[in-house]
């Protein structure tokens, strides 16, 4: 029993993937990925998560510095809870990425390929319409391209010195919430452009919803915004006529259970997320591959 039990285990890590999760902002990720992320690490796979900004502008009443201190905890605790196991924060100012050299962004994410080697990426989906937060576009533009260059030797050489081969990434998850109407239309072909796809997170929502609900710093923000835009227009939401931990916890579980509810939508599960995947047969026509 006990040869049976270690032969389980190495198993189990021999056929583990190694994903990168790279997102310009925690809630971002979290509302798009955080189920499938988690339902793949409880199936035994492991995970990185690289956080571009600092989320210093998401807050409510707070200064800038303040804001990127609560939301780094915050990450790193959301992230805990669907079983991330590291998170590699890169620094940039929030809403400011449009500034900054998209090579700079491409190549510090392709170090972080070549450095982790993934077997899956998921990533902002650059493409997707109505995205207001800009630097979720900015930053899927650079993760696509880290992806492409990082397979390419003569992108970055000096990685070689220090022993950071080339790699290529073979499967692609690209994310984004559901605000897009045409999210769920192929472009093209399945040979040459990634396909929608919806994953079910019906065993990963509690998971998925905790984790939400610890970026107390975005949600109060947002519970904020909500009831003075409501208030604006001569109306109410009885949940935040108190705002407090209470309401601004059940407010981003109804934002999940919301989210979840739209990405089941005319699929066979009752909760989900959506993604647009490139996966091992991308760019690789059907009749040239083995029979």
């Amino acid at each position: 029993m006990r040869m049976l039990a270690l032969f389980l285990l190495l198993a189990a890590g021999l056929w583990a993937k190694t994903i990168l999760i790279v997102a310009a902002d925690a809630p971002d990720f979290v509302l798009a990925a955080g189920g499938a992320v988690a339902a793949m690490i409880e199936a035994g796979d492991r995970a990185i998560l690289v956080r571009v900004t600092n989320e210093d502008k998401d807050s409510y009443g707070l200064t800038a510095e303040e804001t990127a201190l609560r939301s780094r905890a915050e990450c790193e605790q959301a992230a805990g809870i669907l079983g991330i196991g590291k998170v590699v924060h890169l620094g940039y100012r929030a809403g400011e990425l449009g500034g900054v050299s998209p090579t700079e962004i491409r190549d510090r994410i392709l170090f972080q390929v070549r450095l982790h080697k993934p077997d899956v990426m998921f990533i902002p989906n650059p493409y997707a319409e109505y995205v207001e937060q800009l630097d979720r576009h900015y930053v899927g533009m650079a993760a696509e391209e880290a992806r492409r260059a990082a397979a390419l030797g003569n992108h970055q050489p000096p990685h070689e010195a220090v022993g950071l081969k080339t790699h290529h990434t073979p499967e692609l998850y690209y994310y984004a919430q559901p605000v897009d109407p045409r999210r769920r239309e192929p472009e093209s072909t399945a040979t040459f452009v990634p396909q929608p796809v919806v994953k079910d997170i019906a065993r990963t929502f509690a998971k998925k919803v905790r984790a939400a609900q610890a970026l107390k710093t975005s949600n109060h923000a947002m519970a904020m915004r909500v009831r003075e835009r409501l208030e604006a227009t001569g109306r109410r939401l009885p949940l935040l006529d108190t705002v407090d931990d209470a309401s601004v916890a059940k407010l981003a579980e109804l934002n999940v259970a919301g989210l979840a509810k739209i990405g089941a939508a005319d699929s066979p599960y009752r909760m989900a997320e959506e993604f647009h995947y490139a996966g091992k047969d991308f760019q690789v026509p059907e009749k040239l591959r083995a029979k």
